[in-house]
Parts: structure tokens; sequence; C-alpha cells
């Protein structure tokens, strides 16, 4: 920036070029897969479809296997040419219905990608409006800024409710490990519980058990000793009758001596008659058993004697049969076999007519076949071309879209050119106009400069602020161009050169002291002699300056209100 008290020097003309645009690989890559996301989406959706219809297929398949068990259910070889030809004509019409729907999406791709790239030229127009490459840069940092913050704070919120599902998840698992530590106390309690009535239960029947041996011992017992008080009053009485009988038996012991022989005898006698009656018994069962064995041995020699009879009888029939010649078994065999040899020339001729039949049907089906598979090749290889043209003839209209685009882009980026070049010119001989104040029109060239600069960057962090995007780019981008075109640099005086001492009259070039310094950014030191349109440029400057600092502060409030 000159100041009106330097020396006046003619300064050349600043050609301020419009910087290209220029995006990253990254974005390119970005914009590329959005162009092609639709046709994705609907491939990925045709191929779900057919996964959908092959899972049905297959669990249509296992129903049948499931409800016919297993069993062989064989078709005829024209219902499996029906049902082929059937299945050919549903792919062809599915074939069909596909290529309509991909023509469709195609068409919709087509528009959707015209649109964008409509979209894209506007926005590269907008971007092409005069406005400094720093504050286009500022922006794109700003919105990349924007989207790195949305991504942490949703990466943070996914961060806290990934946490509060772990804390949750936590939570419940204690939760159901207490119910179930709760639940195995309860069931173990009951176990004991049942276990002890169980214990009580043993030990009573144990001691009714006990009991109930205890009263039968005591009363075996008690038996025990009232038989043997019984013994022994027959004792006393047996040896009461012996003392009175013994004289008695002096007397009988011949008597009882007699009656032991008779006994002994009649005991001796009943064991003969039982060995007798054993004897009887064997004496018969032996007989039996003879009789048995002789009817055995007549009734195999009458077995034999009645085969005997029987061979002599066919040896009887057989005799006559002996006296035929040789000659007539011959022509017997001979007639047999010719007989045998007719039957089966006509079966086998009956079997090859029936083969050949079957294997004309076979034929005359395998040609049908044939013919059909022939005209649906045929048919499918006309299909594939007409596809092929058709896609051939997209292709084209495509291609010349594209270079139609790419022609009247070109276009507008020359006339474009001759605009800016004719501007150049009319400016080049604006400023060699003979009795033309250079250095006058260069400041005002440079204040619509800034006012503009200012003006547009103030407009970009408005829409900035407004989508949520952080405005530290464009502050760094405004104090940088501050910083180049010293907008802003006053002039101050240190604090231990400022006296308040009254040393004669104040001239030009004193210190300010008493009164206010007075900024001189950009200012001259006579104020009333600029122009109108150099104080409306510069009061628009500091609007501009100002609202500008207001953002920022407001921009600082709102972090500070969001950290509390």
């Amino acid at each position: 920036m000159q100041y009106c008290w330097l020396p006046q020097e003619r300064r050349e003309p600043i050609l301020r070029e419009k910087p290209p645009v220029v995006i990253s690989n990254k974005r390119f890559q970005r914009i590329r897969a959005h162009a092609t996301q639709a046709a994705k989406q609907e491939q990925l959706h045709q191929q779900q479809l057919r996964d959908e219809a092959d899972e049905k297929l297959r669990i249509g398949g296992e129903e049948l296997l499931r409800k016919f068990a297993g069993r062989n259910l064989c078709i005829t070889r024209e219902e499996e040419c029906a049902r082929e030809l059937k299945q050919l004509q549903a792919e062809q019409l599915e074939a069909k219905r596909l290529a309509e729907e991909e023509s469709k999406a195609a068409r919709l791709e087509h528009q959707k990608t015209r649109k964008k790239r409509i979209e894209a030229a506007q926005k590269l127009l907008e971007q092409l409006r005069p406005g400094p490459r720093e504050l286009q840069c500022a922006r794109l940092q700003s919105e990349v800024m924007r989207s790195v913050n949305v991504q942490r704070e949703v990466q943070a919120e996914f961060a806290r409710v990934n946490q509060q599902q772990k804390e949750l998840d936590r939570k419940i698992f204690q939760e159901q490990v207490l119910r179930g530590f709760e639940e195995a106390q309860q069931r173990h309690k009951e176990q004991c519980q049942q276990l002890s009535d169980h214990k009580k239960d043993l030990l009573h029947l144990i001691a009714e058990r006990e009991r109930e041996r205890q009263a039968t011992k005591a009363k075996e017992l008690e038996e025990a000793l009232k038989e043997r008080e019984r013994n022994e009053r027959m004792m006393k009485d047996q040896q009461t009758k012996e003392k009175e009988q013994q004289a008695a038996k002096q007397s009988m012991k011949k008597d009882e001596a007699l009656a032991s022989l008779v006994m002994s005898d009649q005991r001796q006698k009943r064991l003969q008659m039982l060995e007798e009656m054993e004897q009887v018994r064997c004496d018969i069962h032996n007989k039996a058993k003879g009789h048995l064995e002789q009817l055995k041995r007549d009734r195999a020699k009458e077995r034999v004697e009645q085969r005997i009879r029987r061979n002599e009888k066919l040896a009887k029939e057989l005799a006559p049969r002996l006296h035929y010649s040789a000659r007539e078994d011959e022509e017997r065999h001979k007639r047999q076999l010719e007989e045998m040899r007719k039957v089966h020339s006509a079966e086998q001729a009956k079997w090859r007519k029936s083969k050949e039949q079957a294997k004309n049907a076979r034929l005359a089906v395998q040609r049908e076949e044939e013919e059909l598979a022939r005209k649906s090749r045929q048919k499918a290889e006309e299909e594939r071309k007409l596809a092929e043209e058709l896609r051939l003839q997209n292709d084209l209209t495509n291609v010349q879209f594209k270079r139609q685009q790419r022609e009247e882009h070109i276009q507008r980026i020359r006339k474009l050119r001759q605009d800016l070049d004719e501007q150049v010119k009319k400016r080049t001989e604006e400023e060699t106009r003979p009795g033309t104040n250079y250095n006058r029109e260069a400041q005002l060239q440079e204040l619509r400069e800034d006012d503009f600069f200012f003006d547009y960057a103030r407009q970009l962090m408005d829409e900035a602020q407004a989508k949520g995007c952080p405005l530290k780019p464009f502050i760094r981008a405004v104090g940088q161009y501050k910083n180049d075109n010293r907008i802003g640099a006053e002039i101050r005086i240190p604090r231990h050169m400022v006296t308040r001492l009254p040393m004669g009259r104040r001239t030009q070039g004193d210190s300010q002291a008493e009164g206010k310094e007075k900024p001189l950014d950009k200012q001259e030191p006579n104020s009333e002699e600029l122009s109108k349109e150099e104080k409306l440029l510069r009061q628009k400057i500091q609007e501009n300056l100002k609202k500008i600092d207001a953002l920022v502060l407001q921009e600082g409030k709102d972090k500070d209100d969001q950290k509390k």
C-alpha cells in the first residue's frame, strides 16, 4: 500500500488470475463412486433376488424329498420335455424382464449422472466467480474440518453407546449370574431339605424295624422259656412216670422186645412190597419200550416193501418201451427241436419288432428335442445380437453426449478466457490513457479488491457458521491477507516514550498521549480530501472486519458453552 505523503511513482498493475479448480485423487474417486452407486445397488438387489429364489427352490426340493420319503417318482420323456420347454420360456421371460429393468436402471442412472454433472458444472461456474483462491481453500478446509468433527462426534457417540451397551450387558450378566446362583442355592436347599426328610423317614423306619425285631426276639425268647419249662415239667413227669413204671418195665421188657420184633418184621415186609412194585413198573416200561421198537421195525419193513412194489410196477410199465428203436427216438427229438426252434424264432421276431419300435420312438423324440434346442439357441443368439446392438447404440449415444459436454465446457472456458482478456485489455487501455492519476486509480482498485475480499470472506463465514463448519481456516486466510497487504498495521508508540509534560507548542509528528491514537490503516493524513468512493470502501471494509470479529467471538462463545 502506498501512502500519499511518500514520493509518487507509477506501479505496474498486478493481474490476479483466477486459480484453477484442483481436487484430490481421493475426492475424485469418491465422486466417481457416488456416480456409480445406484448401479451397484441395483446389481446387489438383483443378486439378492436370485439368492432368495435359489433358497426357495432348495427349500421346496427338501420339502418334496420329505414328502415322498425317497420314493423314485420318474416322469416320462414327454413331461420332461414339456417341463424344460416351460422352464426355457420362463427363463426367456425373466431374462427379458431383467433386460428391461437393467435398461430402465441404466436410463435412471444416466439421468442421475447427467443431473449430477449439471450440478457439478453449476458448482464449477459458481467457484469460477471472482474470488480469492485462499478463501476457496479455506471453505474446503472448513468443510473437511466439519466432516472430521462430525465423524469424531459420531465416533465418540458410538463409543459412548458401546460403553453403555457393555455396561448394560455386564449388569444383565451379573443379574443372570446372581439369579442363577440364588436358584442354585434354592435348589441345593430344597435338595438338602428333601434329603433330611428322607433320612428322618429312614431313621424312623429303621427304629420301627428294630422295635419289631426286639419284640419278635422277646416273644421268641418267651416262647423258648415256656417251651423249656414245659419240657422240664414233662421231664419231671417222665421221670416220675419212669420211676413209677420202672418196676413194671422189667416185667414188660420181654413183651416190648417181642413187639419190636413184630414191628421190624412189618417194616421189612413193607420194603419188600415197595421193591416188588418198582420191579413191576420197570417190567411194564421195558415191555412197552420193546413193543414200540417192534412197531418201528415193522413200519420200516413195510415202507421198504412198498418201495420195492412201486419199483416193480414202474419196471412193468416201462418194459414195453424198451422195444422202441433209436431211430424213432431221434425223429421224435428232431420234431421237438424243430417245434422249440419255431417258437423261439417267433419270440425273437416279436422282441426285435418291439425293440425297433422303441428305438424309432426314442429317435423321433431326440430329433424333436434337438430341433427345439436348435430353435432356442437361434432365438437366444438373435436376442444376444439385438442386446449387443442396443448396448453399442447406448454406448455411442453416451460417447456423443460426453463429447458434446466436453466441447461445451471447452467453449465456455474459451469464452471466459476471451472475457478476461478483454477486461485486461480494457484495463490496460484505461491505465495507459494520458491525464490519469495512476497511483490514485491503483489505490482505489486495491481498496475495491480488499472490499470484495472481506465481503466474500464474510459471506463464506456466514454460510460456514450456518452449516456448522469451523471458522479457523477463514480466520487464518483473513489474517494472512491482512498481513500480506498491511491491513490493520498501526503505528504505535511504546509506553516508555509517551510523555504528558508540555514541551512547547505541539506540532505534527509529536506523540498523541492526551488524545486517542489515530490508526493508520491505509488512511491518508487528510481524510477530508478522500473521495466519496474511497470513504465508502473503507467504511465497508471496517464493517466487514467488525462482522468477521463478531462471528469469531460468537464461535468462541459457542465452543465455551459446549464445553460447559
